[in-house]
């Protein structure tokens, strides 16, 4: 005897809901939000509904579907904390500029995901020299950049003392209260000050 037909339209059915969490899925990967499932899942229907139905992508479901897999978004939220925050000379006055860095594809992070940075090098005439150069390196890792003002730092490493003012003729002035805080993290054993006066 054949197989019943109920137990065939059955199996049909099955691998075409599996068919549609496949598409759903690559769907879900190219819109930033959702998991990557492995190919073999082609070959294992039943299983395949089963971990679909518990995935991000289903309203109510968990990620408990997508062990194993990495959203494109939280592999660029990822990349993004791999950035360090402050980068500036160790010791004298210089120029410095603030940086919004955020993913250049927006199927690569979530709206909105960026994080700023400061940057400041004592080799710099001009403001826009760090922005350049900066926005150059993040641009080949797939980042776009913003420039939010600039000022300049006074480091001062025997005193452990840094301060942050001025502002940049190019950008305009950095919030410098936001500098500092970064500044502050990064050096916590310092007296890290800002003001407005000055250029």
């Amino acid at each position: 005897m054949g197989v019943p037909r109920s137990k065939r339209l059955r199996e049909a059915g099955l691998r075409l809901a599996s068919l549609c969490c496949v598409l759903a899925a690559r769907l879900a990967e190219a819109e930033g939000r959702g998991c990557m499932p492995p190919r073999d899942w082609l070959w294992a229907p039943r299983a395949r509904l089963s971990r679909c139905r518990r995935s991000p992508g289903w309203r109510g479901g968990s990620t408990e579907g997508c062990k194993g897999w990495r959203a494109p978004g939280n592999m660029a939220a990822a990349d993004l904390a791999q950035i360090p925050d402050v980068d500036i000379d160790p010791d004298g006055v210089f120029k410095y500029v603030l940086i919004r860095v955020r993913a250049a594809a927006p199927s690569e992070a979530p709206a909105g995901e960026s994080k700023d940075i400061v940057r400041g090098y004592k080799w710099a005439e001009y403001h826009a020299d760090i922005y350049d150069k900066v926005s150059g390196e993040m641009q080949k890792k797939g980042y776009d950049c913003e420039c939010l003002g600039g000022g300049r730092i006074s480091h001062q490493s025997q005193d452990k003392k840094i301060h942050v003012y001025g502002y940049s003729m190019g950008f305009g002035r950095a919030q410098h209260s936001v500098s500092t805080e970064k500044i502050k993290a990064r050096y916590p054993d310092y007296e890290v000050t800002w003001a407005d006066d000055g250029y």
